[in-house]
């Protein structure tokens, strides 16, 4: 009587693919020059502030270990050297350095970059509490230290707690109200919480305060498309990708917003080119995955979502539309497969669960498929294709009053869904209505001529009323559109 229809691909939010927070903080290494060095250190004085950390460090260990140095001059090489120790990637000695120069008697101004840079050192060992400590500290010693509060709020974002994180950017921005970068990472956690229109905002400042920060345009890409203003997301998309070539991202939602304006060839182009940019993006490559099912080229797409799933095991979005493909593959146990992770890791999921009693109703499990779709329909009640899918198998089940509900359902939502008519029709006719039967089958033939099935359906209501030269007509018509129809 009826079949199932298309899959239904995930429709979970794209997220951007930015570094949660730009972090700050390094130490000042100017504090070393013009230092009187009684000790006979002079050379080492100059080599101690040198930007390579494999001169530096030696000269300010010699500095250190002098005791005839003063204690500030030793104290300013402290400090540089762990400042040398950050810059090359050796967070153990580093974090020693700013320990001790802790304990030494210094200005509140001082003593909080310090406990900044330790912090930065800290969160950079995953260990967020004393990372946290640190910036706590570093604020309450210096509350005009802008780049305390921006890395604490890095620590608050990560913890989910946006309010905080929110909280101690406006208070950055105030401190510094000309800093891109406080507006960038803002908007990033207001564009994380879908909040559009102060993303929008704050990515606007950013960009009227540096037009050369091309991860402003990139971001402010994203937040356009989730307006639905593609125009102009490819814009800044394209403005991104003009600054920084490389920019991975600014390809990435380039491709999505040519895509969404129907330019597929292009789309596709940019996809391939944030992948070769970075090939670890696993939206890049569930992007393009979501491009190859769009044109039914199932088996380059089920390769691009299992790179995705490769790299984000946790990727709903990949699970759900690769399940797709392999249902229209009739792969049905791998698609069931598919959405059941995809369940897994979302059970409110409403494609998961749609798509997986599709696959169920194909292998002739009924009540799975029926639970299913009633699941779907518990999460989004105007999940019609839901409806029409349970309809068919209710009616199938012999539940025909079931199944009049659900096409009932449809059809009041949607007149012209002509499926939903020619299975009402069905019904209606099982149940020896043939004159409500006729009227919704000639409705769904009015808006399908082509339906082989509803002329078939219709011819048999003729017959039931003793029409036989109209049912023959329609039984012809049903015989041209489809000879293979029984």
């Amino acid at each position: 009587m009826s079949s199932f229809g298309r899959p239904r691909m995930s429709r979970l939010v794209f997220q951007p693919a930015l570094m949660l927070m730009a972090l700050v903080g390094a130490a000042n290494r100017c504090d070393a020059q013009g230092a009187n060095h009684a000790g006979g250190n002079g050379g080492d004085a100059i080599r101690c502030v040198s930007a390579k950390p494999e001169i530096a460090i030696p000269a300010c260990s010699n500095i250190i270990k002098d005791k005839r140095e003063e204690s500030e001059n030793r104290a300013i090489a402290l400090r540089n050297r762990a400042s040398s120790f950050q810059q090359q990637g050796d967070l153990a000695h580093a974090i020693a350095d700013y320990t001790t120069a802790l304990k030494n008697p210094e200005q509140h101004e001082i003593l909080a970059k310090i406990h900044l840079n330790r912090g930065l050192m800290y969160f950079r060992k995953n260990d967020e509490a004393e990372a946290l400590a640190d910036y706590n500290d570093a604020i309450a010693l210096d509350a005009k230290l802008a780049s305390a509060y921006v890395n604490r709020s890095t620590i608050f974002g990560n913890r989910g707690d946006d309010d905080r994180a929110i909280a101690d950017l406006d208070q950055a921005a105030t401190i510094s109200p000309k800093d891109s970068g406080i507006y960038i990472n803002r908007g990033f956690i207001h564009a994380r919480r879908g909040e559009n229109e102060p993303a929008l905002a704050d990515y606007s400042k950013a960009i009227e305060l540096n037009p050369a920060e091309a991860t402003a345009w990139r971001d402010r890409a994203f937040v356009y498309r989730a307006l639905g203003d593609d125009a102009k997301a490819a814009a800044d998309a394209a403005e991104a990708i003009r600054l920084n070539p490389d920019a991975a991202g600014a390809h990435l939602y380039l491709g999505l917003s040519l895509q969404a304006t129907g330019k597929t060839a292009q789309a596709l182009g940019e996809f391939d080119r944030a992948i070769k940019l970075n090939p670890l993006d696993a939206h890049a490559y569930k992007a393009r995955g979501d491009y190859y099912l769009a044109q039914r080229d199932l088996e380059h797409g089920i390769a691009d979502f299992s790179e995705a799933i490769g790299l984000n095991a946790k990727m709903t979005a990949a699970y759900v539309n690769r399940g797709a493909a392999h249902l229209a593959r009739s792969e049905w146990d791998l698609a069931i497969a598919d959405f059941t992770s995809a369940i897994a890791l979302d059970p409110k999921e409403g494609a998961a669960y749609l798509n997986r009693g599709q696959a169920l109703g194909a292998k002739h499990e009924r009540d799975r498929a029926i639970a299913d779709f009633t699941q779907a329909i518990h999460i989004d009640a105007d999940a019609l294709d839901a409806y029409r899918h349970r309809a068919f198998l209710r009616e199938e089940g012999g539940d025909s009053p079931g199944a009049l509900e659900d096409y009932n359902r449809v059809i009041s939502s949607n007149p012209r869904d002509a499926e939903a008519l020619r299975g009402r029709g069905f019904v209606r006719l099982k149940r020896h209505e043939p004159d409500a039967a006729i009227a919704d089958l000639t409705a769904a033939i009015a808006l399908n001529p082509s339906d082989a099935l509803a002329y078939r359906f219709r011819g048999t209501a003729y017959s039931a009323k003793k029409d036989f030269k109209r049912a023959g007509m329609d039984d012809a018509a049903a015989a041209r559109l489809n000879p293979n129809l029984r």
